[in-house]
């Protein structure tokens, strides 16, 4: 599994397509290992999202973690969190941050540090995938905060990432 391997999957994901067979064994074989490798030092310094913009720095990470942890959503379902210990740990690392943000910050629930990082959060709200919070609340206070252009938001944002992100709200 390699960077353009998950930049192909949410791409294809973020347009409603649903993964092969073989891809979905893929995944299950490989993004425990993946995950584990996720080192800052080792990873290129800018990484292109699915909609062809780039991101750098610590923006990347965050990007990068959220789409391991969407991609074994997807691919093993709602309870994906227990197919392998990396994707609850990762779960659990990313939510730390999230809220550790939030106690730091006046920002609301579920906002990150910029908007392309919450963006790369949205859908893991969106979908559910931290049980130990209320991800609806998340979510909505997300997307308050980006028609309301509050908080992070005030600035300006990836459009088209805000719109892949946005394709995975439930209907």
């Amino acid at each position: 599994m390699t960077f353009v391997d998950l930049n192909q999957w949410m791409t294809q994901l973020g347009n409603g397509e649903t993964l092969a067979a073989q891809i979905k064994q893929q995944v299950a074989h490989e993004l425990p290992a993946f995950i584990r490798d996720l080192d800052p030092s080792h990873i290129p310094k800018r990484i292109k999202l699915p909609t062809g913009e780039s991101l750098g720095d610590a923006t990347r990470m965050t990007a990068l973690k959220c789409h391991c942890v969407l991609l074994a959503r997807k691919v093993h379902g709602t309870g994906f969190a227990k197919v392998a210990s990396e994707y609850e740990a990762l779960a659990k690392d990313l939510l730390f941050f999230v809220m550790r943000h939030h106690f730091n910050t006046n920002d609301p629930k579920g906002v990150f540090c910029c908007p392309a990082c919450t963006l790369s959060l949205l859908p893991l709200y969106a979908l559910g995938c931290f049980r130990w919070v209320n991800c609806d609340e998340l979510t909505e206070a997300v997307l308050d905060s980006m028609t309301h252009r509050k908080s992070v938001f005030r600035r300006s944002s990836p459009k088209l990432y805000a719109q892949w992100a946005a394709g995975f709200m439930k209907p």
